[in-house]
This record gives structure tokens, sequence and C-alpha cells, in this order.
């Protein structure tokens, strides 16, 4: 169930992982960052939990029930336990769901042992909130929580007793960049889940027109990971090759879910890492204005644009525009959306010091941003 990324030095933090258990497309991120603290940013271990098919309908139960009644907590979960191997200054969980708190008690000890535990909530809607009276409650066994939904955050700190603090998700720019080797960018319009029947039928039409290559999905269902590294360079490698790239507000079509809640998603982030031209919603809110605030990160387009068209044809006459609209972009995750400044967050609400690989991962870093300004000195000149 553990691992550790160690050498001689004692790790000091522990990162709880589900990717033994859930393999949704959704959670692939999540993992991203977790690989990313082991790998390049912690000497950490990484504490991760199996299940089997006989014990997955009492995980079912407990999480059904979880949310509802801390009585659900002594539910067994099925799920072999293990101990901490020593004290850390720090246990690290990136959860998708609140029902995901049901798996640390998998985990013995977790929080005699940490001298800081932080949960980092990847998503959570306001409107959820009384469904799951019991697990928000829950949140408050740790010293902090992160959320990614910045209305989310305000709410809930009214609610706990521990502080609360908005981050957006950050994303591996030294896997996103297309630098130093950029490949050609041969999808013309890329669409990632759902899409709005008028706009979609408007993008096939004028890609059979103009001889374009238009990439959407063409599934439904539960999407699960085989391999989530496998599945985010494959992810990645479609972004590296995109000129036009949709994103809208988080669950745009799904209101019973948001209800009034308007938040900005990872894609957007993802879609911007990766050099890509964002068109969609540039959304009116302060979160969105703080971390996306830079001419063009996103043009504006409706989620039903029948005149998609038309945009795209006057936006490819303005070849100068493009090539500013991705340098940009890529030189602004670089410089403030890697996961290295996130977690630097993290460790100052810990009180810990950075660990030499920050350095590290920095230089690294700044390096991509050499090779961009070298490679476009005129186009960087523009910006």
């Amino acid at each position: 169930m553990s691992e550790s990324n160690t050498n001689d030095e004692a790790p000091r933090v522990a990162v709880f992982s589900l990717r033994n258990l859930e393999s949704h497309v959704s959670r692939s991120h999540g993992y991203e960052f977790e690989d990313t603290i082991l790998d390049g940013l912690e000497n950490a271990t990484l504490y991760a939990p199996s299940d089997s098919a006989t014990i997955r309908p009492l995980v079912k139960a407990k999480n059904l029930l979880s949310g509802l009644t801390v009585r659900a907590r002594g539910i067994p979960s099925g799920l072999q336990h293990t101990t901490l191997t020593q004290d850390y200054s720090l246990l690290f969980y990136s959860v998708a769901q609140l029902r995901d708190l049901n798996f640390l008690s998998s985990l013995r000890g977790w929080r005699r042992r940490s001298a800081c535990a932080i949960c980092w909530l990847q998503e959570l809607w306001i409107d959820s909130l009384d469904r799951q009276r019991a697990l928000v409650a829950r949140l408050n066994e740790f010293d902090f929580v992160i959320c990614s939904f910045a209305e989310t955050a305000e709410v809930l700190q009214d609610i706990l007793s521990v502080p609360v603090l908005y981050l957006p998700w950050g994303v591996d720019m030294l896997q996103f960049c297309p630098y130093p080797n950029p490949p050609r960018r041969a999808i013309d319009m890329l669409s990632v889940g759902i899409k709005h029947e008028v706009t979609h039928k408007a993008l096939i039409d004028y890609a059979d027109q103009n001889g374009q290559y238009y990439s959407y999905e063409t599934i439904s269902g539960r999407a699960e990971m085989q391999n989530y590294r496998e599945h985010r360079y494959n992810y990645i490698g479609q972004l590296q090759r995109t000129r036009y790239f949709f994103s809208y507000i988080a669950k745009v079509e799904r209101t019973l879910e948001r209800g009034q809640q308007v938040e900005f998603g990872l894609r957007y982030l993802e879609g911007l890492a990766s050099g890509a031209v964002i068109l969609g919603n540039r959304i009116d809110s302060d979160a969105f204005k703080t971390w996306l605030d830079w001419p063009d990160s996103v043009i504006d387009i409706p989620y039903a644009c029948p005149d998609i068209g038309s945009i795209l044809s006057d936006l490819d006459a303005q070849p100068a525009r493009l090539e500013v609209i991705r340098t940009r972009n890529i030189l602004e995750c670089l410089e403030r959306h890697d996961h290295l400044y996130r977690w630097e967050k993290v460790l100052a609400l810990a009180g810990m010091e950075a660990h030499p690989k920050l350095a590290q991962r920095r230089g690294a870093l700044q390096q991509l941003i050499r090779n961009i300004k070298q490679a476009k000195p005129k186009i960087v000149a523009a910006i």
C-alpha cells in the first residue's frame, strides 16, 4: 500500500492516494499532482490502498450513507489497513469528491502521526453541501482545507472551524509545455466532454467546408482509464497539437448540480498550458480575473454559437495575433500555474521550508521560458 521515493533522507510528507481504487478520467489530474509531488517536489511516502471486487458493495453502501449520518463512519470499508510507519510533518490528501474521505479509515494513525494535515478539494458544489453534512464536518479533522471552487471556499469558511483557502488547480508544465520541440498543430479544433449541439454542428460544417480537422468525443457513459499516466500523456499530446480548444464554465449544462454557481474548471488551464487558443466563456468573477487575467487568455464566445465558423475564419486571418496568444498562454502558465506554485502554498500553510527539489524544478521551468524567448524573440517582445 505504501512506497517511498526516498534516498537516505527520511520522508517528511505522506501522500494519500486513491489511484488503486478510482480510475475515472476526471481523477487523472489529481494523480498527476501526486506524482509531481512525489517525483519532483518532495521526499515523500505514497499510501495508496487497494480493493477487490468482493468488498466494493460495502464501499458503495458506506459512500451512500456517509454524507447523511456520522454513524456511517462505523461501517467497515473492507480495505486492507495500514499504519503510518513514522511521524510526518505533513499528510496531504487531494480528493475529487467528499466521499473520498471514507477511505482514510484504512490509514491508521494518520492524524496522530501527522504534525499537519491538509485536504485539497478538487470539486465541491454549494448546492450539495446539505446532502453531505456528515462528510463536510469531517473536514474539521484537517488543519487546513484548500478548495478549487472559489464560491464554495467562501461558504466552507463559514461552516468549518478550520481555515479554508481557495486555490485553482495547477498543471505539470514540464509535461504540458510544447517546448523545446513544439509539434505541428494538426488538430484545428478540439472539444472535450459535453458540447452544445448548435455549436457542434456548425463546427462540423465549417471543418468539412474548409478541409480542417475537428476532434470531439463520440462516446458517453462512465469513462474509465486503463492507465492514468498513459491517459494523461495522450491527452497532453492532443492539446499540444491543437490550434483552438473550447472551454466553458464548469458543468455548463448540469444546472441542477451547479445551481447558480459559476466556476472555471481545470480545462482552461490545460488548454492554456499547452499553447492552444481558448474559445469559450470569459468568466466575470474575481477568481477568473485574478488567475487568468492576461489579454486573450480566453476569447469569449457563447456556448450556443451558430456563427463559430465566421469567428474562426476571422481569427485565422490574424496569424500574428494567434502567435502572441499561444506564446503568452504558455509563458503565463510557466510563471504562475505549474504544480510547484500550488505546492509552495501548501508548504506555507504547513509552516514548512521548501525542499531542495523545488529549486531544481524552478530551474527547469526557467529554462523552458528561456527556450521560448530564444525561439520567438519578436513574438515575446510583442507581449
